[in-house]
């Protein structure tokens, strides 16, 4: 549970930074990196990062450990990771993108001849009372399943499959069909909370029916891409078909594995094919870095630092608690601290992201593992609360930009070039300056130089700080090496 920061109340101690972190080393934020590399120490996490924005301005943004132990490779700050049950924000904001374009009612109807999926397919309908669920009921967890009394469909796919005669994994829609003409409701609509993937499902086909696009593309459409993000897709069951820049998921030590979703027969890893991640798209199947994360929570903070893409009126519905449940709205979870979060779990994954509304503060951390009873979600949950009694000031500048990092100094008259460069930066007047690469290490010192040669260095992105005679820093900015 969110709780307001209490000064002083940290869960570890601070020690010596380690240098496995990718990113731009932020000195004044440097307890950041301490607690994440404690998380994974402690949890046994092959790789995460940490993303962390300040009234709007993007000033923390680190990739940690490995996103593939066989290789070696590193997380960046660009690796992507499934997000899991994060996703059900995407769908709330999309289905309250249409409320306010007049194209949904909220307390419209879904199912039923009256319903919005009123397809001949969605009308073999078992338990009547699935007539009387609506568009807020599924946005707020009660629509009538409970995954405690009678499972939870969207694990059960290729058993759906096999009852439906259709290959294994079904489509969502097929699971639609399957829960309205074999299931009955564990309760009765409207009258109880309970956290439900299915329930997002069923949305993310409401979202279909009334665009007239799929739910990826009216999610990108008309949500991501205006907020300036390209890099967020829906994920794949399989390592096959990993996307760039994906990182690997692994399940917790000694975990068994599961028969494949394929066959039934096939054992295979949890994380690639013993779930079906490619029909959860709405409740379950996004793939992000922490960075378009965190535009994208920027983009209905209701702060007004950065554009918001709904209007506050609507950002209020979207928060607005349900009347079962006060610690949950439209697909985000919220408190009376005036906080707002979603955490995210699948096997190979944990995920979250927070909205502080009194410091105007958001972040989003992202992990490709689990533990096996849950330790993990309190400890990352706590994590930057943790942290932040420690931060006495915060950067200026906004990684959010993608032509450069900061100038601290508006009078200073430096400028560089080129930018991307294959061996030299030329100043345009002498200068002292510090280079270091992703990881922070310190690549060049030099005082008084108006040439800097990196044409030993390989190919990727250096971060350049240019300071006075003084030591006081003018200038900080993002250097490509082709």
């Amino acid at each position: 549970m969110k709780q307001l920061i209490i000064s002083g109340l940290l869960y570890f101690s601070f020690t010596n930074m380690v240098n496995a972190q990718t990113g731009l080393y932020v000195p004044q934020l440097a307890n950041f990196d301490v607690a994440m590399q404690n998380l994974l120490s402690t949890y046994n996490v092959p790789g995460g990062q940490l993303a962390i924005t300040y009234h709007g301005r993007l000033v923390y943004n680190r990739g940690f450990g490995l996103a593939n132990t066989s290789t070696q490779d590193s997380v960046y700050p660009s690796s992507v990771f499934r997000v899991a049950s994060v996703s059900k924000t995407f769908t709330g904001v999309a289905c309250l993108k249409l409320f306010e374009d007049g194209l949904l009612n909220l307390d419209a109807k879904v199912f039923g001849v009256n319903g919005i999926l009123n397809d001949a397919i969605y009308q073999n309908i078992l338990d009547p009372r699935d007539t009387n669920i609506t568009v807020r009921m599924l946005l707020q967890h009660s629509g009538g399943w409970d995954r405690n009394v009678s499972g939870d469909p969207m694990f059960d796919a290729y058993n759906i499959a096999t009852v439906m005669g259709v290959p294994s994994p079904p489509s969502a829609s097929v699971v639609i069909q399957y829960m309205l003409s074999h299931k009955m409701l564990d309760f009765n609509p409207g009258t109880q909370s309970q956290y439900s993937n299915f329930g997002f499902c069923v949305l993310g086909r409401v979202i279909e029916k009334i665009s007239g696009l799929s739910y990826a593309d009216y999610v990108n459409n008309n949500i991501l891409i205006p907020l300036g993000i390209t890099n967020i897709h829906l994920g794949y069951n399989l390592l096959s078909n990993q996307l760039p820049n994906e990182v690997n998921y692994y399940d917790f030590p000694g975990a068994s594995q599961a028969y494949s979703i394929y066959d039934n027969t096939t054992l295979v890893p949890w994380p690639y094919g013993g779930f079906n991640l490619e029909f959860m798209d709405s409740h379950g199947g996004w793939v992000a870095n922490c960075e378009d994360l965190l535009r994208f929570v920027c983009g209905f903070d209701r702060f007004n630092t950065r554009p918001d893409i709904l209007t506050t009126a609507t950002i209020d519905t979207l928060t607005k608690p349900s009347v079962n449940d006060p610690n949950y709205a439209c697909g985000i979870a919220v408190n009376t601290y005036n906080n707002w979060w979603h955490l995210g779990s699948l096997p190979g994954t944990t995920s979250e992201y927070v909205r502080d509304g009194n410091s105007q503060i958001n972040w989003a951390i992202l992990l490709n593992t689990r533990d096996q009873v849950g330790n993990i979600n309190s400890a990352m949950d706590n994590l930057v609360w943790s942290v932040l009694p420690s931060i006495n000031s915060w950067p200026t500048f906004d990684l959010f930009n993608t032509t450069g990092i900061e100038n601290i100094n508006a009078n200073s008259q430096i400028t560089f070039y080129p930018n991307p460069t294959k061996d030299k930066i030329n100043f345009s007047d002498y200068i002292n300056l510090e280079l270091r690469n992703v990881t922070g290490q310190l690549i060049s010192e030099q005082i008084q130089v108006k040439t800097l040669d990196i044409s030993n260095q390989p190919k990727g992105i250096y971060f350049l700080t240019l300071t006075d005679n003084k030591g006081q820093v003018l200038q900080r900015s993002k250097i490509v090496k082709d």
